[in-house]
């Protein structure tokens, strides 16, 4: 008989992290699982730390060349052979009852259950919390980037669209859900528990903020443009669009991505002319006057200027 769940864990030089990882999805209540780890062509000591599992008969351990990180969640997806798909990262952890609250949440009209998460950072740790699920699912995956292990999901929805983009760099669950939630997913559940641990490391690409909003701006423009099309690009979905890439915008404007932060502008204008830029309104105000840029460098030479005194 094939496993409920499969828990997918992606490890590339991560022998520090891996055996945390796999000894949380090890100890899940909930039995009925297979784990199965895909090294990426680790050029450390993961391969080594792995062999301590091999005579798990619930683990299963695939050595292959290095592809990329999309790519080798791409290959776990090929090897799952569970009902539902639980991912995990090498650097983070589940809590014991993960999977068990989240399949305990499932009924035969719910497409995907997923739960909030604990953050560290250095030494702080604290609670992501996601807001309630209401209304449109696509524009709440629209606004709501939902970690990669939050959900716990059916393996045949994932595959059904293709699973992970080997293309982008990161963003890789906020596009993937995007395009569940358009295509799959009508009914949600969110569990208002912290029941992972993720981990933000020093040169991860989850601390890259510049690539990460370019890339977040490149995934919402071609979700709109391909996926949605004119009639899928309702008043509430332009809006959360223009909205998130508004901020994307902002965000790439302090790194001096200006080109990048224009073109983000520009693309939320047309899509939703009435979408306020993120900031008060004295600076609103400003950027519709003399654009984005210049708006935001004279901001920035009266913040040094008020702090020289």
């Amino acid at each position: 008989m094939p496993p409920r769940v499969s828990i997918l864990i992606p490890c590339y030089n991560a022998a520090a992290t891996v055996e945390r990882a796999v000894d949380s999805a090890l100890a899940q209540t909930f039995r009925d699982i297979e784990v199965i780890v895909v090294d990426d062509g680790s050029t450390d000591s993961s391969l080594a730390v792995l062999e301590r599992y091999r005579g798990d008969a619930r683990v299963s351990i695939h050595a292959e060349p290095h592809r990329v990180e999309n790519g080798t969640r791409n290959r776990l997806l090929a090897l799952a052979q569970g009902e539902f798909v639980q991912f995990l990262d090498a650097d983070d952890e589940l809590a014991p009852k993960k999977v068990e609250a989240c399949l305990a949440a499932f009924t035969e009209d719910v497409d995907v259950v997923f739960t909030d998460r604990e953050f560290h950072s250095g030494n702080a740790g604290q609670v992501g919390r996601y807001p309630e699920p209401t209304g449109d699912v696509v524009t709440y995956f629209i606004r709501n980037s939902v970690v990669t292990m939050l959900p716990v999901s059916r393996l045949t929805d994932v595959r059904a669209v293709g699973g992970f983009d080997p293309s982008l760099p990161c963003c890789q669950e906020y596009d993937l859900h995007l395009r569940l939630a358009l295509h799959h997913w009508r009914k949600i559940r969110h569990l208002p528990i912290p029941l992972c641990t993720y981990y933000v490391l020093p040169g991860s690409v989850s601390s890259n903020q510049e690539r990460l909003f370019t890339t977040r701006a490149a995934v919402l423009r071609r979700f709109a443009e391909e996926q949605l099309g004119v009639e899928g690009l309702t008043r509430e979905r332009r809006d959360a669009i223009a909205t998130e890439i508004m901020v994307c915008s902002r965000i790439l404007l302090r790194y001096g991505r200006d080109d990048d932060a224009v073109a983000a502008y520009a693309f939320a204008r047309s899509l939703s002319p009435e979408t306020p830029y993120p900031a008060k309104w004295p600076f609103r105000l400003a950027v519709t006057l003399v654009g984005p840029v210049a708006a935001e460098r004279a901001r920035s030479w009266l913040a040094r200027r008020w702090r020289s005194g």
